[in-house]
């Protein structure tokens, strides 16, 4: 699956897309600095059951997104806060707009707004649950063409005859076991039939209840200008790189779409950090995306300048 973000304009900051496979968003500035962060999928990135993955679109409620931001910093400000020609460059290229539990105690590096969107769409079920059904059919063709009375009898005899077997390496013995596996195996192919028809008949009267429910389609991410008034900004010196990747995760009443974010980056004064994280993203009944969960500095920052779209 390919991550499809159609690219917003950055002012400073240009995004380049790579391939049809990745996306690259490549940040480079003056003062010897440059950011990368790979973004890749599964393509398309949608949130819905195998069984719609090809079902179309009954009511499209239009585009929704969730805005965050991800900051760096480093905890030696308080050292280099009064070097003469340090602290104006600092406040020219790591300052502004930036959460004040970063901007009171820390250096920023780098700020990255993202914008992460998808369309909120209702799927019409009948084809999928057509095709469930014909399968279903097929199943229970197949248990009708064993007769399972007919064969657990056989079994009955042919074990018996080989219990009262006097030599089990005779031509004979061999003879009816073969026979005796071969029925176990027809009585085995009904079970297996049954226990499919009855799991298809399931899921399609679960996609008829699924039928109101709404779900994330062509989801995809930007880097865009600002966010919440905080803009992106690199600070001098800075070298980063990062990736994103996009997979859809079961949650609580569906599906949703976790982001995994790895960033590395190495600044001026020849310090080298690294920042991780993950979003969970779902989706509600009205189409509205929720931030559901995560983990890491990622989840953290992204959440503190969270806005919905």
């Amino acid at each position: 699956m390919t991550l499809n973000p159609a690219l917003a304009a950055m002012g400073p900051m240009g995004l380049v897309a790579t391939s049809a496979a990745n996306t690259v968003y490549s940040i480079v500035k003056d003062l010897n600095s440059g950011i990368s962060i790979e973004t890749s999928s599964p393509a398309p990135v949608d949130a819905v059951p195998d069984a719609l993955k090809d079902a179309l679109v009954d009511t499209d409620l239009g585009e929704r997104a969730l805005h965050g931001v991800f900051y760096t910093h480093s905890r030696f400000q308080p050292l280099i806060r009064h070097v003469k020609g340090v602290r104006e460059m600092m406040r020219r290229h790591g300052g502004g707009n930036v959460p004040a539990s970063a901007a009171d105690s820390h250096s920023i590096f780098m700020i990255l707004p993202l914008r992460m969107s998808y369309n909120a769409v209702q799927l019409d079920m009948t084809h999928a649950r057509e095709e469930l059904m014909k399968k279903a059919d097929e199943s229970y063709a197949a248990m009708d063409r064993i007769n399972l009375d007919k064969e657990q009898n056989e079994v009955m005899v042919l074990q018996d005859r080989v219990d009262r077997l006097t030599r089990s390496d005779s031509v004979d013995a061999r003879r009816l076991r073969s026979q005796l596996a071969h029925h176990q195996q027809r009585i085995e192919a009904y079970e297996v039939h049954g226990t499919a028809a009855e799991r298809l008949v399931r899921e399609s009267r679960r996609l008829r209840d699924l039928s109101q429910l709404v779900w994330m389609k062509n989801f995809r991410i930007q880097a865009v200008e600002q966010v919440n008034g905080i803009k992106g900004k690199t600070a001098a010196g800075l070298h980063g790189k990062g990736s994103m990747v996009v997979t859809t995760k079961p949650m609580h009443g569906g599906i949703g779409v976790a982001v995994q974010f790895d960033w590395h980056e190495d600044n001026l004064f020849g310090h080298s950090y690294d920042w991780h994280g993950r979003l969970d993203i779902g989706c509600g009944l009205d189409g509205t995306p929720a931030l559901v969960n995560g983990s890491g500095k990622f989840y953290e920052r992204f959440r503190q300048n969270l806005a919905v779209e």
